[in-house]
């Protein structure tokens, strides 16, 4: 059975019919150096969210040894960046210590904006389990069924993104949670490559997954653009949009540079909201926006000049098809051949329009 939408624990429904779920992605660009330098700069990419008003800010809490072989060696994509160090180093630079959450999560709880941390173990779920409710999988870890088995045994919402993932990556992850008690689950369409080409991107796939499934779908967007990708997305029944962001392109570390500075991210948001509402409705009909420029514009059967009961309505001699302006719309000219030739039965004023009941 599936679950067209998410309900989180204060009642907010993400889904159809809903306003997309913004989350800003800190990721690990909170990192400073010092415990007191973290917090603070963590503090400081709350408020950016918070300003940007975006619905929850993510970071990820991981451990080097419980994600990666300890000689795993070196990314090429971060070698590539001028990052030469193995994966493990940056991953071990980069952990979130455990005491941090809660600080964090509280300075959410203050602002107003929801907190949330990817795990990439189940030490590092009961790290940030009590201070969510609902948990993010990260693209790689569609793979790792003990994480997965763990996090759908709590029984709250999942949202895992695809990147790097084949459908059938994807049905095998959906029924394992599934079967492991989620009752709840997203899935984001998500390219793993940092940041991503617009080619790359694939955001049609939005709709695959939604029709696939039958559960809210979102993107994670590597792309550098603020607002193509997401608008894209959102136009196409996303759901959920993630982001990555920071305080600036400039600060050194290997997410900062294909992230969304902090007018971006309000852009971002801005636009998707703008989105949301053109897309309006899926029913044809006249809106009230319409309605002056119905009356004034639309074509009539109009009079050319003042007509008297008794007289004979002749297209082109005393009637035209024209727009009325602010005169009395006339009937549409679908209606002619009934009014062509007919006798007035009252006197119509120059300009005004004609209608059957103005015959006999």
């Amino acid at each position: 059975m599936t679950q067209r939408h998410i309900e989180l624990s204060d009642g907010r429904r993400i889904g159809d019919g809903h306003a997309c779920f913004i989350i800003a992605e800190a990721g690990s660009n909170w990192r400073m150096g010092t415990p007191e330098r973290d917090l603070a700069m963590a503090r400081a990419l709350v408020d950016v969210a918070v300003e940007a008003k975006c619905d929850a800010v993510k970071f990820q809490t991981y451990r080097a040894n419980s994600v990666y072989v300890a000689n795993a060696g070196e990314s090429d994509y971060l070698a590539e960046m001028g990052v030469r160090k193995s994966i493990t180093e940056i991953f071990e630079d980069l952990s979130m210590p455990y005491e941090l959450i809660p600080a964090i999560a509280e300075y959410c709880v203050e602002q107003g904006i929801r907190f949330m941390s990817t795990p990439f173990s189940l030490e590092d779920v009961a790290a940030v389990d009590p201070y969510t409710d609902f948990h993010k999988i990260a693209s790689y870890e569609i793979s790792h069924t003990e994480l997965q088995d763990h996090l759908a045994s709590l029984g709250k919402p999942l949202v895992f993104s695809t990147g790097a993932s084949t459908l059938d990556d994807i049905d095998y992850a959906m029924q394992r949670l599934r079967t492991g008690g989620a009752q709840s689950i997203a899935v984001m369409q998500c390219t793993a490559r940092y940041p991503t080409p617009f080619a790359h991107a694939h955001v049609r796939t939005v709709t695959t997954l939604k029709e696939r499934y039958g559960v809210p779908v979102g993107l994670s967007d590597h792309t550098r653009h603020p607002t193509v990708a997401p608008s894209a997305a959102v136009a196409l029944g996303a759901n959920l949009i993630e982001k990555h962001y920071t305080l600036s392109n400039r600060l050194p570390g290997a997410d900062h540079p294909f992230a969304l500075e902090p007018h971006e991210l309000k852009a971002m948001v801005e636009a998707i909201r703008q989105t949301e509402e053109v897309m309006g409705s899926a029913d044809k009909g006249v809106s009230e926006a319409e309605e002056e420029l119905l009356a004034f514009a639309r074509r009539g059967v109009q009079a050319l000049r003042d007509l008297h009961e008794g007289d004979v309505v002749r297209l082109n001699e005393n009637v035209a098809i024209l727009r009325p302006g602010k005169r009395r719309p006339g009937a549409h000219p679908r209606h002619l051949d009934r009014l062509e030739g007919a006798t007035l039965a009252r006197s119509i004023a120059a300009g005004d329009g004609i209608h059957l009941d103005d015959v006999s």
